[in-house]
């Protein structure tokens, strides 16, 4: 977590709009959460058979918060997602003039696809992390901190039984989230490799034809590429196996609360 320090300084220079996404975040869930409340009232009102008009307010009223809450969801992503792309454009420029001040001896270490790989996939991981993980991370805290409060008050061990497959989902999380680390690690790997031999290729162009040598050359970069689209999808099978995973322990609260609730 160290090295995410750096970006410190990014999110300094655009800290209004991201202050102002952070605050959409809460308006934004706060008129999700809002939205069950009033489909309860309401129907207690029906079971007590109020007047029309009281119905009629109900729906407009669950009809204007979604409507608040979709407005702010869409101002959410005019702020914090447009900063995150703008940081990507500083952090690539700022690489740009970094490389072009270091001395020979750096080029001669690394190879071209190693920087191209820093250039590319790891500075869009990190807009990725300024972005999409930031605002989902802020998401889920503050809509979990505001539906706990409400459940609580509406029944306190409910909550509780509702609650208790979430360890275990924090548990695998954890799990999953090193693995999917481990594996992006190794892509990045065999992503330089490839782009190594691409450059490579090219500008020894003419030393691979003058020799015969496409076939070789053609089955190197094959087996390169087969190499990058395994590992690739050695990840997207950990990833495919997250959603099934967080539906079926949330699935399983659900029926904790089903069954307890409706004894």
């Amino acid at each position: 977590m160290n090295s995410l320090k750096t970006l410190n300084k990014y999110f300094f220079r655009y800290k209004t709009k991201l202050i102002l996404g952070i605050l959409f975040i809460f308006l934004s869930n706060a008129a999700q959460v809002y939205i069950p409340i009033l489909l309860k009232d309401s129907v207690d009102a029906l079971q007590k058979h109020l007047s029309n008009e009281i119905i009629i307010k109900y729906a407009l009223l669950i009809v204007g918060t979604a409507i608040f809450g979709g407005v702010f969801r869409f101002l959410i992503r005019t702020t914090i997602i447009i900063v995150s792309r703008r940081i990507e454009f500083d952090l690539r420029s700022d690489f740009w003039e970094h490389i072009q001040k270091l001395p020979t001896r750096f080029f001669q270490n690394n190879s071209t696809g190693n920087i191209m790989a820093h250039a590319t996939n790891d500075i869009s991981a990190v807009r990725m992390y300024i972005g999409p993980a930031v605002m989902y991370s802020i998401d889920t805290i503050s809509k979990f901190i505001i539906i706990i409060v409400i459940m609580l008050n509406l029944n306190v061990w409910l909550t509780i039984y509702a609650l208790i497959p979430l360890p275990i989902l924090s548990f695998l999380v954890y799990k999953l989230s090193k693995k999917i680390h481990s594996r992006f690690t190794k892509i990045q790997e065999k992503f330089s490799e490839l782009s190594s031999k691409a450059q490579e290729s090219f500008s020894g162009i003419r030393v691979i034809k003058s020799y015969v040598r496409e076939q070789d050359e053609i089955k190197q970069f094959t087996k390169l590429g087969n190499d990058y689209l395994n590992r690739n999808m050695e990840m997207v099978k950990i990833q495919a196996f997250f959603m099934p995973m967080l539906f079926m322990i949330t699935g399983i609260s659900v029926i904790i609360v089903m069954w307890i609730g409706g004894s």
